[in-house]
């Protein structure tokens, strides 16, 4: 499917972003407007500057940034961000055409991206590129105390690594992007966890994690019920330890935990949608 994504006015240049530009990418990462701060430098150097361009304008400012990833034949606009001064100028777009020849040029066939559902702006702008909304995700903070509130966890439980393996049985049972499970795997700020039962004896997935303690994230979450959830963020609390009081949990599709979630008092700090398309074939 081509895409007429119109004649652009060019002033920016897209470079590759350097491990000294942290603060940088520090100060425009506030502008995605959320609650956790941006990821810690040592994730920076050793992952994300690679995965990051810049765009520049004539005056060599940085006007903002773009971050993808690949994942096979998919591939991941992870951040997207305009500075203030940039905005309305067609910066945002062009970022996101240059997106897809990234991710094109690397082998992938399908994009996939998160957004706030209030951002109607982006909302407009990655649907005229041809990505549709695939599902939801809500942001909780979830207390020991809430956690206590949630029905009991089934006896013979256990929480083990997940190895490569379970990637993509786990894939297609919870519905995620192919290829997703297998990269965090590979990523040092992430550790893959999945519920089972001591005794081996579970005909189908019980839970799975991606347990971020950098900024005590799981996301993705997965479990089968309201016990096996409650599992699954009780070892996470074990592994953050005593002091800490909250987890960020993101559900995804599962309005029974989200519902009483909220109704127990946990606070939403984000609600987003996730985008899916085909990778446009972009009109010169």
């Amino acid at each position: 499917m081509a895409v007429d994504v119109g004649s652009l006015p060019c002033p920016w240049v897209l470079r590759p972003g350097r491990p000294d530009e942290y603060a940088t990418y520090a100060r425009l990462f506030k502008e995605l407007g959320l609650e956790e701060p941006p990821p810690p430098e040592s994730m920076w150097v050793e992952d994300m500057a690679s995965r990051t361009c810049f765009a520049e304008g004539p005056d060599g400012r940085v006007a903002g940034y773009l971050t993808t990833d690949v994942m096979g034949a998919w591939g991941y606009v992870g951040q997207l961000v305009v500075a203030p001064f940039a905005r309305r100028q067609s910066l945002g777009r062009w970022l996101m055409r240059h997106a897809a020849q990234r991710l094109r040029a690397h082998g992938c066939q399908y994009w996939v991206l998160n957004v706030k559902r209030d951002n109607v702006a982006a909302l407009g702008l990655y649907t005229s590129m041809g990505m549709r909304r695939e599902r939801w995700g809500t942001n909780l903070k979830v207390t020991r105390a809430h956690l206590s509130q949630l029905p009991p966890v089934p006896s013979g439980l256990a929480v083990v690594p997940l190895e490569p393996s379970h990637c993509e049985p786990l894939t297609e049972t919870w519905r995620m992007v192919p290829g997703k499970l297998a990269r965090f795997g590979t990523q040092s700020s992430h550790r893959l966890l999945r519920l089972v039962r001591e005794d081996g004896e579970s005909a189908s997935p019980l839970g799975l994690m991606d347990f971020r303690a950098g900024s005590r994230l799981l996301f993705p979450f997965f479990a089968a019920s309201l016990g096996h959830a409650r599992a699954l963020m009780e070892g996470a609390f074990s592994l953050l330890g005593e002091s800490q009081p909250a987890l960020n949990v993101v559900v995804t599709d599962d309005a029974p935990l989200e519902q009483r979630l909220r109704e127990l008092g946990a606070e939403v700090s984000l609600e987003t949608f996730e985008l899916r398309g085909a990778l446009p074939e972009l009109s010169p």
